[in-house]
């Protein structure tokens, strides 16, 4: 049996991406790889809570209204409650 041939040739000459690989710039760990900025411990809270929200076991109203009060996007500064004096 001999190999199939075709016909077909690939008009496109070969060309080199890497100038397309995806940098953020900054500081990059020991793998390579871009880090992230540091976030505040407002937009910490605020995303444990939004990752919680249907959690088994927490009261969603509650978590709702934390959720709320952490939000960083919210430009208006808003008092948060609590039950504990500051640490």
């Amino acid at each position: 049996m001999s190999p199939e041939t075709h016909n077909y040739t690939n008009p496109s000459e070969k060309q080199d991406l890497s100038h397309l690989e995806a940098s953020a710039g900054g500081e990059v760990d020991h793998q390579g790889w871009p880090k992230k900025p540091p976030i505040s411990d407002r937009e910490c809270i605020y995303k444990c809570l939004d990752n919680s929200r249907a959690l088994a076991g927490l009261d969603r109203k509650q978590v709702e209204r934390l959720a709320k009060q952490f939000d960083p996007h919210i430009d208006v500064e808003v008092d948060i409650e609590s039950e504990y004096p500051p640490l």
